[in-house]
């Protein structure tokens, strides 16, 4: 399996902070910290401010260093103890906003991925291609071609939405990269 490469790309400093916090939940931190070149370890002994830009390649060697130690299945966890723990805090709100305005469900939130997720990804373009009223393809494009292992970490992320919704037999397909791994494509259902 290989690893990918480490583009610089923009994040917000929550967004880090996240997938620090998904790593303690995960129990990985540590280790972690050990498999990451020095300007990765110091950014994670002194996180960035939550509202602060970064752009770098940190959080692919993250990636890369929990993709060795558990694979892919790994990278989904990461994913989804990211955006449900303290990140979690942050997408409510906007969730619950996209509810008021466009009805209560998966297919309003997959409808709307970028109003709930622009404030913490400036790269990334998100679309949703409706194929009946309990399923689709979320469509996620991003200005610097990822590989699996971020995508991975996206499909993980994606299932709070089902969680805000209340429904526990969500699917989300392995994403099917193309363009170069400038766009994924996530078949989901519920």
């Amino acid at each position: 399996m290989g690893f990918e490469k480490q583009d610089r790309e923009q994040y917000s400093g929550s967004l880090f902070k996240a997938c620090l916090s998904g790593l303690d939940s995960m129990g990985l931190r540590s280790v972690v910290r050990t498999m990451v070149p020095p300007h990765v370890q110091r950014l994670m002994d002194a996180p960035p401010p939550p509202t602060a830009w970064r752009e770098g390649d940190e959080l692919m060697l993250l990636f890369n260093a929990v993709q060795r130690l558990q694979g892919q299945d790994g990278l989904r966890q990461l994913g989804y103890a990211a955006m449900n723990g303290s990140m979690g805090r942050f997408l409510k709100p906007l969730m619950q906003t996209v509810f008021s305005r466009y009805g209560r469900g998966p297919a309003a939130l997959f409808q709307h991925l970028d109003s709930i997720f622009r404030p913490f990804f400036q790269e990334l373009d998100f679309q949703f291609l409706a194929d009946g009223a309990r399923s689709g393809t979320v469509q996620i494009r991003s200005k610097h071609p990822k590989g699996p292992a971020s995508w991975a970490a996206w499909e993980g992320a994606l299932r709070i939405l089902f969680d805000e919704c209340g429904i526990t037999a969500g699917v989300i397909s392995p994403a099917v990269l193309s363009e170069g791994g400038h766009l994924s494509s996530m078949r989901v259902r519920w």
